[in-house]
């Protein structure tokens, strides 16, 4: 039986995804700039900062589960920030090869959480699939390198996946406690045209991919994490105004704007594409949320 050990263990997919794996008969441990204490799982420590973690983690361990980087979306995007979010997510990765070459360990899987950033912020009629080129912003380059830095584990995991994530729904954290604030007091406004593309997928649907892809040994290369079901900035935040009996009806909120406030960070918000699961669902996966207005439904009722 596997035994996965998770980094980021204690963020909004960690803290779903580890009680799915155990029930699903796994070991799992997690590893942290904390030793995880309060966590119902073993807890190790690392310091990237000095490039030194605690060996034992690794002990019997046969999958890594990379979730562990600086949020996106966190804080405006200075030079520093920027540097940050490149390398919060490289330099472990090459903390855990390393360690793991010291050791002369080998791994059945490593598994990443990278993101559909990969395809740049860009609002067309094209449909992104895997094999499309990864753009040439800020975005697009980031996931390009966290994906490239997966080499380091050639030849000691067997395979290895990257999950390109969009925007996880979960009413715990996440984008949609958020995107409700102005919602509940009846504020939502577009942000932009409206007319971006927003990739969702539901919490337990993203959790589910991590599952297959530690158990399913054809799971290989990069995924699309999101759902079926195309839906607009529009979309979305109409979806969840009904959802909790709140009007949508103010004017969107000026791109300008919003640069003026947040800077590059706000094409996040402004632009956005469509991108296909069909290689995900060609797996024999089975979303279990497809359907915007029905998840939208359940999180917020």
């Amino acid at each position: 039986m596997p035994t996965i050990l998770i980094t980021g263990g204690s963020g909004l997919i960690g803290s779903t995804l580890i009680p799915l794996l155990r029930d699903a008969g796994h070991q799992v441990r997690i590893i942290g700039r904390t030793d995880g204490r309060n966590a119902d799982v073993p807890g190790f420590k690392w310091d990237i900062q000095k490039m030194t973690m605690d060996g034992t983690a690794l002990e019997g361990v046969t999958h890594i589960i990379h979730l562990a980087g600086a949020g996106i979306a966190d804080g405006r995007w200075t030079a520093a920030r920027k540097e940050e979010i490149v390398t919060s997510r490289m330099m472990p990765m090459k903390l855990l090869a390393d360690t793991l070459s010291k050791r002369g360990q080998k791994l059945d899987a490593f598994i990443t959480a990278s993101g559909i950033g990969y395809y740049g912020a860009e609002t067309s009629a094209h449909i992104f699939k895997e094999d499309d080129a990864p753009a040439d912003d800020f975005l697009g380059k980031t996931c390009r390198l966290w994906e490239e830095a997966v080499q380091l584990f050639d030849g000691i995991a067997a395979r290895e996946v990257r999950v390109r994530t969009g925007i996880v729904l979960d009413s715990k954290g996440g984008a949609l406690p958020k995107l409700m604030a102005p919602a509940k007091l009846g504020l939502a406004a577009n942000l932009g045209s409206g007319k971006q593309w927003t990739p969702w997928i539901h919490i337990e649907d993203i959790c589910r991919i991590y599952l297959q892809a530690v158990e399913d040994t054809d799971f290989k290369g990069a995924y699309n994490a999101v759902a079926p079901e195309h839906a607009t900035q529009k979309q979305l935040l109409s979806a969840i105004s009904a959802a909790i009996g709140k009007p949508f009806f103010l004017p969107g909120v000026p791109s300008v704007a919003l640069k003026l406030v947040m800077g590059d960070m706000s094409q996040m918000l402004t632009e956005g594409s469509r991108v296909s699961c069909k290689k995900l669902e060609e797996t024999g996966f089975e979303f279990q949320h497809p359907v915007l207005k029905l998840v939208l439904e359940d999180l917020l009722a």
